[in-house]
């Protein structure tokens, strides 16, 4: 038979606006949330992912780059990032036609510590203990030619100073407790090329250092008190303004639409539940002067300073709303 066999949606159906952008199949696009990125909880870090492989000519689907989740302190949450993975780093040094090789990788003396610390199972907070065995330390050594000389270039570093946690605990997560010289082995190497090609890296940091730290310091999270927020009101209570005679938004609606970063179930207010609100929000303004209002209030340049995508998202809702009123 020559039938065709059905495809079934991904589990986060890519936008034709991306499909579009990126030339990418729905079929590609289920790989990618499905089996490259499973873990990617929303389509905005994905298209970031795709974005960075379109700069750096890379094939997304050899998984050069990683999705990881990162405390930012400016949000009050966890969000998304795209970092490179070790290959990619190896690419990179690779592409300069200066690479000459890397050592075999060392290890200190293993130790063997305990870590405890509460951990959120679901609902509930848990006490957990795990005891982990690792490295001390790793070291290695990278070669690169520079007019014709093999230079040296060596790096060390510390397993307990690079490690990804658990949440905002001090508890290594299970690829750094069950893949203790692994990743540390990776870590290690990114931070030697970083030595040897600093004009093609610079601070360039692999995926597997960045995980468990602060996206604002690069630190370790911190065990942070969570903010205290009075719930927004409901979208319904936004529709209801647009039945009043001038069709305007209650300057006290807009304010509660974004100074609050909560949603009314408690959970944080994500990137997409964001556009949503500001999307909703000029939807029912009348003139050029209510959308300014409301786009100063909300803020997205601030809040996506350094993301140019959602940047680019947020401004082409604004030049909706205003194409509405006419301006």
């Amino acid at each position: 038979m020559n039938a065709i066999a059905n495809i079934q949606p991904s589990r986060m159906p890519i936008p034709a606006a991306v499909a579009k952008e990126f030339e990418i199949q729905p079929a590609e696009w289920r790989v990618l949330v499905e089996q490259i990125f499973p873990t990617a909880k929303s389509i905005e870090a994905v298209m970031m992912a795709l974005a960075y492989c379109r700069k750096r000519n890379l094939d997304i689907f050899k998984k050069p780059v990683h999705i990881v989740p990162m405390w930012s302190s400016a949000k009050r949450a966890m969000v998304e990032t795209v970092w490179p993975g070790i290959a990619e780093i190896r690419t990179t040094a690779t592409r300069t036609k200066q690479y000459a090789g890397i050592d075999a990788v060392e290890f200190g003396p293993m130790i063997e510590r305990s870590f405890s610390g509460k951990i959120k199972q679901g609902d509930n907070w848990e006490d957990v203990n795990k005891t982990v065995r690792f490295p001390e330390w790793a070291s290695v050594v990278v070669y690169r030619m520079v007019a014709g000389v093999k230079c040296s270039y060596h790096a060390k570093v510390f397993w307990e100073e690079t490690y990804a946690t658990v949440g905002k605990s001090d508890i290594p997560n299970d690829m750094w407790a069950k893949r203790a010289r692994g990743q540390l082995d990776k870590c290690v190497e990114a931070a030697a090329l970083r030595k040897a090609f600093p004009e093609e890296l610079g601070n360039t940091y692999a995926a597997e250092e960045m995980e468990g730290r602060s996206l604002d310091t690069g630190d370790v999270i911190d065990h942070v008190a969570p903010k205290t927020h009075t719930p927004p009101k409901p979208p319904s209570q936004i529709t209801e303004q647009a039945t009043q005679p001038d069709n305007v938004v209650d300057a006290e609606v807009i304010e509660q639409d974004f100074n609050n970063d909560i949603t009314a179930d408690g959970e944080v207010l994500d990137d997409t539940e964001f556009f949503e609100r500001l999307e909703e929000s000029l939807a029912v303004t009348s003139d050029e002067a209510s959308i300014e209002e409301v786009w100063t209030e909300a803020d997205p340049m601030a809040r996506f300073q350094n993301d140019e995508t959602s940047q680019s998202i947020a401004l082409a809702i604004k030049k909706r709303a205003l194409k509405r009123v006419g301006g």
